[in-house]
């Protein structure tokens, strides 16, 4: 009876381990955040971030890859995280958060031979700009879609929509990732890195947008988010996460 009652006592003081592994939903285009490498492995910022936390953790990860939406809206159903999401009032009710691992640059690309000032959303007026479906990309930018400020082209794939750049079917694109994140696109694809000098990353971004792991409120994942922010924490004091802004 006193060895049942030692073995209880260190389950009450053990940390929750997860028996089945933790699905995470993510978009397989994000580069450099979370995409699906040459191999079609699972590779990226949040790729590293959640390895290092399922070994420190004993946690087990199952990454579903797919286009931005599909993650969405499995994740809106709880049926595991999302990784790469971008906090708004909507999502705030809808979502728990974990602390930001990353931020990125909010960019326009263009063809080259077609640039133009940026200085706020308000210089897209009038353009018919090419976006991500279901992506955020700030409150100002969200505004101004929502008053049709401009015209948004949504698109599920990220070579789609440089694609579409490339033979003058969009005026621009929004691209989530800043120059970095530009790079990795042009090369993953033959198509455009055989064409990578046509695209002009204009200056200066529109924003810049902190990204978090987020969890329908409904699974119940605040404990889990704690551990992870110290994973976090730990990745950004060791400098796995020094080039958070690009």
């Amino acid at each position: 009876m006193k060895y049942l009652n030692q073995l209880w006592f260190v389950l009450l003081i053990t940390p929750l381990a997860y028996a089945e592994a933790l699905t995470i939903y993510a978009n397989e285009e994000y580069r450099p955040i979370i995409y699906k490498n040459a191999q079609g492995q699972a590779s990226g910022v949040a790729y590293e971030l959640l390895l290092r936390h399922e070994q420190q953790t004993g946690t087990k990860v199952t990454w579903e890859m797919g286009s931005w939406r599909r993650a969405y809206e499995l994740a809106l159903k709880g049926r595991g995280g999302i990784v790469g999401l971008s906090k708004t009032k909507e999502r705030s009710a809808i979502f728990d958060y974990s602390d930001p691992f990353f931020e990125v640059a909010i960019s326009i690309v263009v063809k080259k031979g077609r640039e133009f000032p940026l200085h706020s959303v308000n210089d897209l007026k009038g353009k018919l700009v090419g976006v991500t479906n279901g992506a955020s990309y700030g409150p100002d930018f969200n505004s101004a879609l929502a008053q049709k400020i401009f015209t948004a082209d949504f698109n599920y794939s990220s070579s789609a929509q440089f694609k579409k750049l490339l033979h003058d079917r969009v005026d621009c694109l929004v691209l989530a990732t800043g120059r970095q994140g530009l790079l990795l696109a042009l090369n993953a694809d033959p198509e455009l890195q055989a064409y990578r000098e046509q695209f002009v990353l204009l200056e200066p971004p529109l924003a810049y947008d902190p990204l978090y792991l987020g969890f329908h409120k409904s699974m119940k994942m605040k404990g889990f988010l704690l551990e992870f922010n110290k994973t976090i924490k730990a990745a950004k004091n060791s400098g796995l996460l020094l080039k958070a802004k690009n």
